[in-house]
C-alpha cells in the first residue's frame, strides 16, 4: 500500500484511490489508514490513502476522478449527493450518536450557548456539520454578531485544542471524534439533533460489480480482529448500508447558513 503525504498535489495510480477527509488533522488520521491497510489484503490490490485540507478539496479530487472512493463528513457527502457526482454507499455504525457538541473548558464560566455571543469559536471546516453548519443553526436569534469572532481550525481535534490552550472560548466538534479523543479539560454547553453519521461515498457512475466489491470487502474487514481494533479508535463498531438521501437532506437544511 502506497501511503502519500497528507497534502500531496497529486495522486499515483493505484487499483483503488481513497481520499479521507481530515475530521483529524494528519496525524490523527493513523487510524482511518490501519483499517485501510487491512482493506488491500481483501481486495489483493494496491490501494493509494491520501487526504486534503479541507472539505471541498476532499470534494473536488472526487468530483475529478482523482479518487473513486471517500470518507466523507456527513454534510460534504450531501453536496456531493445534491451536486450528483457522489453516492453514498456505507454509513459509520458508530458507537455513540453523531451530532454537534458546542464544548468549553471545564472552568469557563459558561454555561449556555447564548453566554458565548460575541466570544473567540473555533469551527471545524466550513462545510462541516457538526463543527459548524449545526452550531450557526442553533444560534440563529442569538444575534447576527454571534459568531463575529469565530474562526476555522480544520480538524475537530485542532478545535478542541485551540479551546484548551485558550485561543477560543468555545468549538463545535463531532461527539464521535470527541469521545474517540477522550480530551479532558472539556465539557458541554449545547448539543444538536442525532444526524446521519459520516459515510463511505463513491463516485458516482463507476461499474455496479466494482463498488459492490468494494462494499463487500469494507464489511469483512470492518469484522476481523485488526479492523474492529483500528475502527475502536474512531468510536465506531463496523458499517451500515446506507444511501443518498438522508445526506441530502443534511445539505438541504445546512446551506441556508453556508459561507
Amino acid at each position: 500500500m502506497a501511503f502519500e503525504p497528507p497534502y500531496a498535489p497529486e495522486t499515483r495510480p493505484a487499483a483503488l484511490r481513497v481520499v479521507v477527509a481530515g475530521m483529524r488533522s494528519p496525524e490523527g488520521a493513523a487510524p482511518y489508514r490501519a483499517f485501510l491497510k487491512g482493506l488491500e489484503a481483501w481486495l489483493g490490490e494496491r490501494i493509494e490513502v491520501f487526504g486534503r485540507r479541507t472539505y471541498v478539496e476532499v470534494l473536488e479530487v472526487l468530483r475529478r476522478g482523482e479518487a473513486e472512493l471517500g470518507f466523507l463528513c456527513t454534510l460534504a457527502a450531501g453536496l456531493g449527493v445534491e451536486e450528483g457526482f457522489l453516492e453514498v454507499v456505507l454509513a459509520g455504525d458508530t458507537r455513540v450518536p453523531y451530532q454537534s457538541l458546542v464544548v468549553v473548558r471545564q472552568a469557563s464560566p459558561y454555561r449556555t450557548l447564548a453566554d458565548l455571543a460575541g466570544r473567540p469559536f473555533a469551527f471545524t471546516d466550513p462545510l462541516s456539520n457538526t463543527g459548524h453548519a449545526w452550531p450557526r443553526l442553533l444560534a440563529r436569534g442569538l444575534g447576527k454578531d454571534f459568531f463575529a469572532r469565530a474562526f476555522f481550525t480544520y480538524g475537530h481535534d485542532r478545535a478542541l485544542g485551540a479551546v484548551l490552550e485558550g485561543l477560543a472560548e468555545a468549538a463545535a466538534v463531532d461527539q464521535v471524534v470527541y469521545v474517540s479523543l477522550g480530551v479532558k479539560g472539556l465539557r458541554v454547553v449545547a448539543q444538536g439533533p442525532v444526524d446521519p453519521p459520516p459515510p463511505v461515498v463513491v463516485r458516482k457512475g463507476l461499474p455496479r460489480e466494482k463498488k459492490a466489491r468494494w462494499v463487500k470487502a469494507l464489511l469483512a474487514h470492518a469484522q476481523t480482529p485488526e479492523g474492529r481494533r483500528a475502527l475502536e479508535t474512531l468510536a465506531l463498531k463496523g458499517f451500515l448500508p446506507s444511501g443518498d438521501e438522508p445526506y441530502r437532506k443534511v445539505y438541504r437544511r445546512a446551506r441556508e447558513v453556508l459561507p
